[in-house]
């Protein structure tokens, strides 16, 4: 005996988001068709309630008429017969009879009295002879002394029943019409509704979709809407997109840094390597060398690999959305410069402001602080003793810009394109770098979204500046 379960009793059902809200659509408009049923029903009750009060004033109206026809202790057959003939346009069959029970007068010789046209038009309004239900009962009481009994039941008169079952037909007929187009109008915008807020949504889920199979590139196009006037939808969107280009920019720094890692490596490992083996073979003249040597080549791995958790490390900060906010530059600048300043003077170099006035931006305060802190530390590192590091700042229309300018070796113009590359380094005399510093720097120009400006000449010094926007209408990215 088996104790499996069949799968299909264990497949979760998924209902889509554009069912979901088609339903809930739906729903909302049987709520309103039942409302609308129980409104018409409501109405028919409403004016069958009226018809009777109206029956119920015209009964009073009758019995105060036939109590007006009793005078000095006996009936007045004229005035009796004319209430009579009232009660019989009114709808109502009507008999008198006196306390003793003997009939006074009913409808039928009421009608008998008339001329013969007017007999024949009576027989036509109503169904002479036909009864119609037993008859009701009202007492007639003149003085608080009872007269007599007035008889009556509803008098089978064609046109009325006709106009009251006309009019409650056609009440029904134009509330089934209007249900219907109002339905059926509902329907159809129900099914436009569900489609317009299902489709981005949809379209999200299949951006997802390509994510979850490896393919960063996958974005979510915001057609036809509003950015400026953004609502949820585009919001989450936005979010997605910023979600997507973070896992690209980081699936892309991961390959880069495999390939740059295993190349910077390579070099010091296989030095190490051959002067290990050298000295495991016993071939070494001089073994204190050989030791300097891998000691040389272990800091350098260390410094290297220090090197790439600071630039991992910067470009994770500069992928997440910043916070951006006013800043004087005047006393930005000037705090920096107050914390490198033990660096300047163990150097013996000079670190003059060009500048020193107010200029409020809006900005990304802890990415540009790492934009600047690298650019200075470049300046530092190839100046040589005794020269100057410059800084300016200023505004372009909607941008703002600030400098850093040394007076070094300078680059060469073949080197330029490739300075911000990770891991270049210029051929030259004296310290030389990781290959990092100016690759972080790029990364933080490109998350606030600014440009960068490079300048130098062989000899004389290089100059570095960036192109920032003053109020950014995005978060950093």
């Amino acid at each position: 005996m088996g104790w499996g379960i069949s799968s299909s009793a264990n497949r979760i059902r998924h209902v889509s988001m554009r069912t979901r809200i088609f339903r809930s659509f739906l729903l909302i408009i049987l709520i309103a068709l039942l409302s609308s049923i129980v409104f018409q029903w409501l109405m028919v009750k409403d004016f069958d309630r009226y018809v009777e009060s109206v029956k119920q004033d015209q009964l009073r109206w009758v019995v105060a008429s036939v109590e007006s026809s009793y005078t000095k202790g006996q009936w007045n057959l004229d005035t009796l017969t004319e209430s009579l003939h009232w009660a019989m346009m009114l709808g109502l069959d009507a008999s008198v009879v006196d306390t003793g029970g003997r009939e006074v007068l009913t409808s039928r010789r009421a009608i008998d009295s008339l001329p013969s046209p007017m007999v024949e038009h009576m027989e036509h309004l109503f169904h002479l002879g036909v009864e119609d239900g037993p008859y009701m009962q009202s007492a007639l009481i003149v003085e608080d002394r009872k007269i007599g009994t007035l008889l009556f039941r509803p008098f089978p008169k064609k046109e009325i029943k006709e106009k009251e079952t006309a009019f409650k037909e056609k009440t029904a007929y134009f509330l089934y019409i209007a249900l219907g187009i109002a339905g059926g109008g509902a329907l159809f915008v129900a099914i436009l509704l569900t489609r317009y807020l299902s489709r981005p949504l949809l379209r999200v889920k299949h951006a997802a979709n390509r994510i979850a199979r490896g393919d960063f590139g996958a974005r979510i196009e915001l057609r036809g809407r509003n950015r400026d006037r953004a609502d949820e939808i585009v919001s989450v969107a936005e979010s997605f997109n910023f979600m997507a280009e973070s896992l690209q920019k980081e699936e892309s720094l991961r390959k880069r840094l495999l390939s740059n890692i295993s190349h910077e490596l390579r070099t010091p490992l296989t030095i190490m390597k051959a002067h290990l083996e050298a000295l495991e073979d016993g071939i070494l003249e001089e073994p204190a060398t050989t030791l300097k040597t891998l000691k040389t080549e272990s800091e350098k791995l260390i410094e290297l690999i220090r090197g790439i958790e600071d630039l991992t490390l910067a470009e994770s900060e500069f992928m997440k959305p910043g916070e951006f906010t006013s800043i004087n530059l005047k006393d930005f600048f000037e705090e920096l410069m107050g914390e490198i300043l033990p660096l300047i003077r163990e150097k013996h170099l000079k670190l003059e402001m060009v500048r020193s006035t107010d200029l409020v931006v809006q900005t990304d305060v802890n990415k540009l602080e790492k934009i600047v802190r690298n650019l200075l530390s470049n300046a530092v590192k190839f100046s040589g003793e005794g020269t100057v590091i410059r800084m300016n700042y200023g505004q372009e229309k909607e941008t703002f810009f600030f400098e850093i300018k040394d007076s070094g070796a300078g680059i060469p113009e073949s080197d330029i394109p490739h300075i911000f590359d990770r891991f270049y380094r210029v051929e030259r005399s004296g310290p030389a770098g990781l290959g990092l510093g100016l690759a972080i720097v790029k990364e933080g120009v490109a998350a606030l979204g600014g440009r960068i400006e490079v300048t130098s000449k062989v000899g004389e010094g290089t100059a570095f500046r960036i192109h920032l926007p003053r109020n950014p209408p995005f978060k950093s990215s």
